[in-house]
């Protein structure tokens, strides 16, 4: 019954308009914000707490802006482009603070922004002011909501108490999701997906975090996302029993057997990919109202997670010293020409991740 519940649930908030979204989002986020009081004193309050992460993390919209502090990464994952970029002209480089204030300024004309600092390549806690970059960009009052994603990798104690203070000092709970990437349940596994030999120090880390959240009395929502090897089952047990040995409550463990992929992407026979959209593309797909602001200053229409190809520059925007209305522009071109033409940019031809939003 809970497992039917929910599906309704997800049916009916994915009816909602973009707007209503929002507000649905906001709403439920200060709903958390007054559950999170003595939560521990009042144990009814954390299956609320439970249903507030849901709605949240299903009413993140589609037009969210994705904010690339660094497009550097500690691995090579077999699923990513980062491999093959590395091979190309892409220049790897961390924000820099020029570009995070021009990038800045643009928010303001953003209304109830949700910002997700989740990069195309790249590991966020690999720049080295992560914690002032993230902490000015919520400061901007016209972002209401934040993610952050990492594969902790580089989650070692002094940057588990950085995120710890950014989360005390987060008074309007903007930042209320966490996301965490983890290759497999074992360290062959891991090494196989990721291509470096950091199963166990992540398990680790990741132990020590959720230990240091629960000791601080934060409530922030823990999402750890397990890649898989095509042959290998997930064992939900086995995953709470390894990543959950303090028993902290909000957290949420998924899986997936399934990559994304498109025509121009270089498959590996470890991994299953989704299989392409069997329906004729003749809307622009939902995810090109997404913005990314890239760690080099550009601006993309930021598809989804393989919007950026090796070589390829055909859903950029603009730079971060151009207006809204140039950037504004392109994107709409973009669209235009997909949709009157039929031109469909490179990473979206044979793309596993189109949706078209009625």
């Amino acid at each position: 019954m809970k497992q039917k519940i929910k599906i309704a649930l997800e049916l009916l908030l994915n009816r909602l308009s973009e707007e209503n979204t929002r507000r649905v989002s906001l709403g439920f986020s200060h709903f958390k914000k007054q559950l999170s009081v003595a939560y521990k004193k009042q144990s009814w309050k954390i299956r609320l707490i439970h249903l507030c992460d849901f709605i949240i993390v299903r009413t993140n919209g589609f037009r969210f802006i994705e904010f690339e502090l660094t497009n550097i990464c500690n691995a090579q994952c077999i699923f990513c482009p980062y491999p093959d970029m590395l091979r190309t002209e892409k220049k790897f480089m961390n924000m820099t603070s020029e570009t995070l204030a021009m990038n800045s300024k643009k928010l303001s004309h953003f209304k109830n922004a949700m910002v997700s600092f989740t990069p195309t390549t790249g590991d966020t806690l690999l720049h080295p002011e992560w914690p002032a970059f993230i902490a000015s960009i919520m400061a901007v009052p016209q972002v209401k909501q934040t993610t952050f994603f990492t594969n902790a990798i580089k989650l070692d104690i002094e940057n588990q108490h950085k995120l710890i203070d950014l989360l005390k000092h987060d008074n309007h709970l903007k930042m209320s999701q966490l996301y965490f990437s983890i290759g497999g349940l074992n360290r062959t596994d891991y090494k196989t997906l990721y291509k470096v030999d950091r199963f166990d120090l992540v398990i680790e880390q990741i132990n020590s975090f959720l230990l240091l959240l629960l000791e601080n009395n934060l409530t922030t929502g823990i999402h750890l996302h397990l890649k898989m090897l095509r042959a290998n089952d997930f064992k939900l047990a086995e995953a709470i029993s390894l990543l959950n040995k303090n028993k902290y409550p909000f957290l949420y463990i998924s899986h997936s057997h399934l990559y994304y992929s498109n025509d121009g992407y270089n498959r590996n026979a470890q991994i299953a990919y989704y299989h392409k959209v069997p329906i004729e593309k003749t809307k622009a797909c939902s995810y090109l109202y997404k913005t990314r602001f890239a760690a080099d200053g550009s601006i993309w229409a930021d598809g989804c997670v393989i919007s950026e190809m090796p070589g390829d520059s055909s859903l950029r925007l603009g730079s971060a010293s151009d207006s809204l209305t140039v950037i504004e522009a392109a994107r709409t071109k973009i669209i235009a020409d997909w949709e009157q033409q039929s031109l469909i940019p490179k990473p979206c031809q044979g793309c596993t991740v189109y949706h078209c939003k009625k």
